[in-house]
């Protein structure tokens, strides 16, 4: 579902070498700057990763921006066509295992402190702080309630999860719920995540 794209065959206008090397010096970590992909109209901030095999295209009516410290790797590819806007928020990370994001006319916001693991997102789509999509799950039209990272001790303020395998379409979640689905998604029950992490007994 999201197979990473061929490196030898990227169908967009992109940045050139010297382009990528403006990149790393304004901060942006490139640990192989012939093996990535940029539009020049994307706007990656520093601190941010893009391993190799990422591609980022977007077009002239289209934006994307991916904030500091996000980690794109390798296998993960965003797109923005046709007016469309794609934002990856600070120190969310996408794989490993690829990840692809892609608004074609619509907003696909994707907050800080986030993990999209195998995962294809659709347009539109709200995903809030510390929001996870985990496995080979397609999303459109998904809006998941941000709250802490998804390893924070503090199970119940975690934000929204989406893990399993299959489609999810109009899956709405509040903070600390998950759908843990198999097929379609909206067959499967909305559950608490502090259902899968009960609490420790305590000495006594």
């Amino acid at each position: 579902m999201t197979d990473p794209p061929d490196p030898q065959q990227p169908s967009a206008p992109f940045l050139d070498r010297a382009g990528i090397d403006t990149l790393v010096a304004s901060g942006v970590v490139v640990p192989a700057p012939d093996a990535v992909w940029v539009s020049p109209r994307a706007r990656i901030a520093a601190g941010a990763v893009l391993h190799p095999t990422v591609v980022v295209s977007c077009d002239e009516a289209s934006s994307v921006v991916v904030a500091r410290d996000a980690v794109l790797h390798p296998g993960t590819r965003i797109s923005a066509t046709e007016g469309g806007s794609v934002r990856v928020g600070e120190r969310t990370i996408l794989g490993p295992g690829g990840c692809t994001l892609v608004a074609d006319g619509d907003k696909l916001h994707v907050g800080p402190d986030g993990r999209y693991r195998m995962a294809l997102l659709l347009a539109p789509g709200a995903y809030g702080d510390g929001c996870q999509v985990l496995g080979p799950i397609e999303a459109r039209g998904c809006t998941l309630e941000g709250g802490e990272p998804g390893d924070s001790p503090d199970v119940a303020t975690r934000g929204a999860l989406l893990k399993g395998a299959g489609r999810a379409a109009g899956i709405t979640l509040a903070r600390g719920q998950v759908v843990n689905g198999a097929g379609d998604f909206r067959r499967a029950p909305v559950e608490e995540q502090t259902d899968y992490h009960p609490p420790r007994p305590t000495a006594g």
